[in-house]
């Protein structure tokens, strides 16, 4: 569900006169409230001193750069969803900044449709609001009571990946291989793992093979840099509920983990609505 675009107050930071000037009109023709800066240093007064609900940020600027102003917003306004603009993209520049935490990551020039749709699903996901909920209807889903699970051997991911989840007020739980994830299982309950295919020793499909025997109910994700197909079935015949490429894209993620946070909710009163139907059976008096 989309967010309410009049209530939306956007900080749009661009060193190009002409880019900022088009792109502000046509932002605020689509009801967003629109604030401009022409550069890093002119962007964190105004953040400073004004309530903004996301940030539009180009990477290259002249004086302080993209990734700087958003090291700084980040840290000081955790809050704040920050989508980073490029004239030149790369696979490795949109690797690093989706590890960084970044919102989300678009191309210049941008489709000013595709850009409305990324400001208002930024917005819906740092206010947790009501996210749609696979076609079955919307669930208000609190992001603080999820509890996810990271395994992966890549640090950096694991690192950046608990950031984001973080500032989504999501609790999460790291694990460097799939032996430390069973292991931390047995003490520590979560909702949803987000598991890597490939790893040293016990590689991912083991590990959900295992998880799903022992904790039926806990929702996977499958992530793989190299996604095959024979992969894909495979995780899906021993009971993978999601599998998506690495690096994942970040909204993508935290809405296909409250997806199935609630998915799981539903099984877990199914299977306590059984458990009720079988002792009444049996237990008729």
């Amino acid at each position: 569900m989309e967010s309410n675009k009049e209530n939306i107050r956007l900080l749009l930071v661009d060193d190009e006169e002409e880019f900022l000037l088009a792109t502000s009109r046509a932002l605020g023709r689509r009801g967003f409230e629109v604030t401009v800066a022409p550069n890093g240093v002119t962007a964190l007064d105004k953040i400073s001193s004004e309530s903004f609900d996301v940030v539009v940020l180009d990477v290259k600027m002249p004086d302080i750069d993209g990734l700087e102003v958003f090291n700084q917003i980040s840290g000081r306004y955790p809050e704040i969803p920050v989508i980073l603009l490029t004239g030149h993209p790369s696979l490795a520049d949109a690797f690093r900044t989706s590890k960084q935490g970044i919102a989300d990551y678009l191309s210049k020039p941008v489709e000013i449709e595709e850009l409305a749709h990324k400001i208002r699903y930024a917005v819906d996901i740092s206010r947790n609001t009501t996210i749609e909920n696979g076609g079955n209807g919307t669930s208000d889903i609190s992001a603080e009571n999820i509890r996810v699970m990271i395994v992966d051997d890549e640090t950096d991911l694991l690192d950046s990946l608990e950031r984001v989840f973080s500032r989504r007020k999501i609790h999460t739980l790291t694990a460097q291989s799939g032996q430390e994830a069973l292991e931390m299982l047995k003490d520590e309950p979560v909702d949803v793992m987000v598991l890597d295919v490939k790893m040293p020793g016990m590689d991912g499909l083991e590990v959900l093979q295992r998880v799903k025997e022992k904790h039926p109910s806990i929702q996977v994700i499958m992530l793989s840099g190299h996604p095959s197909m024979e992969a894909a079935l495979e995780s899906v015949r021993l009971g993978a509920n999601e599998y998506m490429k690495k690096p994942p894209d970040i909204g993508e993620l935290v809405e296909t983990i409250t997806r199935l946070y609630s998915q799981r909710l539903e099984f877990l009163e199914e299977q306590q609505q059984k458990l009720i139907d079988e002792i009444r059976r049996r237990y008729p008096d």
